[in-house]
């Protein structure tokens, strides 16, 4: 349609042809009245979701047919949800540092007597030496990982004067590999290791090991550690709680630790580094401290971490990882409970990856609001005040000597969940973007934090497509080519943690979405019979989007148990697009006449007297209208009809209406245009028939809910305004209505750019109040919120470059990976 061009967009020539191969058979004489079986339907209504009995009953029903991929499933489901009861008792999984150990095994016995006060963490030591004479992560080989760990082993051996076989090898190691730290990309040196690895040269000197205590890189080292902490004021340390707790070690010959036992942690750590309260005990006998340092070697038998604990961090990522990977639907009963733990510590100031931490950063405080703000809970952007520098900049830890790529991109990420009025998120986008693709663009996505699988392709994925229009399937299928099993994150040393990072998520997302595109595939060969038996392929003037319009409903509810919902979604996706077709080229003004009161009398007879493609294209419409209110009856226990036809009336006759502005020259004001130009997009009769099929039950008072209908208001007005500006110079040429040429008539002094950016500001405020309405508590359920904000999310992938319905090519890859192809 002119002005009002519908979901599909305009009609181009040629645009009957599709992109994508037949690779399912299409059916032409057995297509169901009905398309979807009612055990489907009665698993919807169930409200599968969130109930962990009902999951495990629908894995039994759709995954029949995949009994041993179906068993796996539960397993890892199983295992999953064991996860989740570990972390919610308090314990926090994460691998043993020998580092932090040996700083415990340096701790001499508290009541005076002679040797070490804790023999058994030396002893976890001796055992844990690797074959080549190191200490560190066993799997994954890092110069500035092994020779940390080793230097602090060999010195608390030696203080004890304990296994010289072990301390001949450890040091023949250091000798051997000492130098080749300076082929270590810098990114991926350890937390405050130039503030400790020159403290334990020290310490080796001291107890006599023979190392090249000249050797080039430790002058540096050194000399850089002297630089430091020449610039570190020690009253400051001794009076604020800073990051620098984290390694006190580093300097605890030069600490006044009567003076820091204020600053210690609730738990009695300092900062939570079992490192830097070891070295507390080595001046001062700390009751608190001994106690941290006690149940830590209790917990993990004779060892430590290197920090410790993590219950904030490790909550947040799991859900994190689940979300991402498109299988936190079978988990959300879970989920909420952590998030509920995760709120009740998050404070105006943010949060660290511990609970009660003195000291907060941006990372964890990132991950939080997004997730929090995501489900429904208060937070505020203010959270991110005290991490914004006078220059605008932000940072993640005060006093920071670089910026970590992980940290950016989730505070990136945490920025688009901006409601209206929230500046400093809107200027903390465009700084963490702009951040993002500078490094991207240098080829420097390496982190400080975590070595992972693919961060590069992570951030590239989230900067060409931002959350605001990256479609839950879609981003899952990236997701799982990008998430690593065997991340390794970067601490005082590298450690694991294995509630974050392992292959039950992997396995299970991928096993999930596989046998979920596999149900796809045969529910998308009922759409393109019922596409055949509707004869739409005959109309000349009809696009075939079938494909389009399937991927979207499969990308917004994958899940098997919402079939119903993907059968009534399709449909009305490829009804919209050929009805606007025929309003657009395939008809005369009086056969659209015709065609809007046969709509508003649901009667086919008043089509008589046009062409045999308009009476084509009204039957498909009454056909397929009369089978979903039957399916209705399943789904709501009632006949919907009345509704799914006043839903398209209200379309038909917006369009006619635009129809009549162009036969007769009429040139309306914006705000005109625009009560008739929101509901002629077309995605009402997508979007609000489906509602009734997501297994909620719609009373006929909630379908005139004034919420919900500015809730449909938004979506609309989003849609149209990027739909208007990809049309804009096409409708132009051919002097359609579009909000952009009236804009210009109305604003003579405007350039069509600035007249464009306006339009854009425009959806780009409808999308942030639709944020709000969508993530905040509501009466409206949760699935039907999100789904209008799904549509708005399609609407502005669709449209981000071109008209990507329309398109031949533009969303062919989309499809594919979506519909066509597995994850191996």
């Amino acid at each position: 349609m002119s002005a009002g061009e519908s979901f599909g967009g305009p009609r181009t020539s040629s645009s009957s042809a599709t992109p994508f191969p037949h690779a399912l058979p299409t059916q032409t004489n057995d297509a169901p009245a009905t398309i979807f079986p009612s055990k489907m339907s009665s698993l919807a209504v169930s409200g599968v979701l969130g109930n962990e009995s009902a999951v495990d009953h629908a894995l039994e029903s759709v995954y029949k047919n995949n009994a041993k991929e179906a068993e796996e499933m539960k397993h890892w489901i199983e295992e999953i949800r064991a996860m989740f009861t570990i972390a919610h008792g308090g314990w926090d999984e994460i691998s043993l540092s020998p580092y932090d150990t040996a700083w415990v095994g340096l701790v001499p016995a508290l009541d005076g007597s002679q040797g070490p006060q804790f023999p058994k963490s030396l002893q976890w030591i001796i055992n844990n030496q690797l074959p080549d004479g190191s200490w560190g992560d066993k799997d994954f080989f890092s110069y500035y990982d092994r020779l940390l760990n080793s230097v602090a082993c060999v010195v608390a051996l030696k203080t004890w004067e304990l296994a010289a076989p072990s301390v001949e090898r450890g040091v023949k190691f250091i000798q051997q590999n000492l130098q080749k730290m300076e082929t270590e990309e810098e990114a991926h040196m350890m937390i405050g290791f130039e503030i400790c690895f020159p403290a334990l040269i020290e310490y080796a000197k001291e107890v006599g090991l023979d190392l090249p205590y000249d050797a080039p890189i430790i002058v540096s080292i050194t000399a850089e550690r002297e630089k430091k902490l020449h610039k570190i004021p020690m009253d400051l340390v001794h009076e604020v709680p800073t990051t620098l707790l984290h390694s006190l070690e580093g300097f605890h010959e030069d600490a006044d630790w009567e003076k820091l036992l204020k600053l210690q942690s609730s738990n009695g750590s300092f900062l939570f580094s079992p490192a830097a309260t070891a070295a507390c005990l080595l001046h001062v006998n700390d009751d608190k401290a001994l106690n941290y340092i006690n149940g830590l070697l209790d917990r993990f038998d004779d060892a430590v971490p290197n920090v410790y604990p993590v219950d904030l961090f490790q909550n947040l990522w799991m859900i994190d990882r689940l979300q991402r990977l498109g299988i936190d639907r079978f988990f959300e009963k879970e989920i909420k409970r952590s998030l509920d733990y995760v709120y009740k510590y998050y404070e105006n100031c943010g949060i660290a990856w511990a609970r009660n931490s003195p000291v907060q950063d941006l990372d964890d405080t990132s991950m939080g609001f997004r997730l929090l703000r995501q489900h429904g809970y208060d937070v505020s952007e203010d959270v991110f005040r005290q991490f914004r520098a006078e220059n605008g900049s932000f940072f993640c830890f005060a006093g920071q000597t670089g910026q970590a790529v992980t940290g950016l991109f989730n505070f990136y990420r945490a920025t688009q969940i901006r409601f209206p009025g929230e500046s400093l998120l809107q200027e903390a986008e465009h700084f963490a973007r702009d951040f993002l693709a500078d490094k991207l663009a240098k080829n420097e996505c390496f982190d400080k934090w975590i070595i992972t699988k693919d961060l590069a392709g992570e951030v590239a994925y989230a900067l060409d497509t931002p959350w605001y229009r990256s479609l839950p399937r879609v981003e899952a299928r990236s997701y799982i080519d990008q998430y690593g099993v065997d991340d390794i994150w970067i601490g005082k040393s590298l450690y694991r943690m294995p509630f974050v990072n392992n292959n039950s998520f992997l396995a299970l997302a991928k096993t999930d979405f596989n046998l979920c595109q596999s149900i796809h595939q045969q529910e998308l060969h009922k759409i393109l019979g019922w596409n055949a038996e509707c004869r739409f392929g005959e109309l000349p003037f009809a696009r075939q989007k079938v494909y389009e319009g399937f991927f979207t409903a499969a990308s917004l509810f994958g899940a098997p148990e919402l079939s119903p919902a993907r059968y009534v979604w399709a449909r009305n996706c490829v009804l919209t697009t050929v009805v606007d077709d025929f309003f657009d080229v395939g008809s005369t003004l009086a056969e659209m006449q015709k065609f809007v009161a046969a709509t508003k009398e649901w009667d086919p007879s008043l089509m008589d007297g046009t062409t045999e493609e308009a009476k084509k294209t009204f039957n498909g419409l009454y056909n397929s209208l009369n089978a979903m209110t039957q399916e209705g009856i399943i789904a709501q226990g009632r006949d919907i009809g009345v509704h799914l036809r006043k839903i398209w009336l209200r379309w038909v006759d917006s369009c006619l209406t635009e129809a009549r502005w162009t036969a007769e020259d009429y040139w309306p004001s914006f705000d005109e245009y625009l009560e008739v130009a929101l509901p002629s997009i077309a995605l009402e009769p997508i979007v609000l028939c489906t509602m009734f099929y997501l297994g909620e039950q719609i009373t006929d008072e909630f379908v005139s809910d004034p919420k919900k209908l500015r809730l449909m208001e938004l979506v609309n007005r989003v849609g149209r305004l990027v739909n208007d500006i990809q049309g804009y110079e096409r409708e132009d040429r051919e002097g359609t209505r579009n909000a952009v040429s009236i804009l210009m008539r109305e604003n003579p002094g405007l350039t069509v750019e600035e007249v464009i950016g306006k339009i854009r500001n425009t959806a780009h405020e409808a999308m942030e109040e639709l944020v709000r309405e969508v993530h905040q508590p509501s009466p409206i359920p949760k699935s039907i919120r999100q789904m209008h904000f799904n549509m708005a999310r399609v609407m502005l992938l669709f449209y981000k470059s071109t008209d990507g319905f329309s398109s031949r090519t533009a969303m062919k890859d989309y499809v594919r990976q979506i519909l066509f192809d597995p994850v191996s």
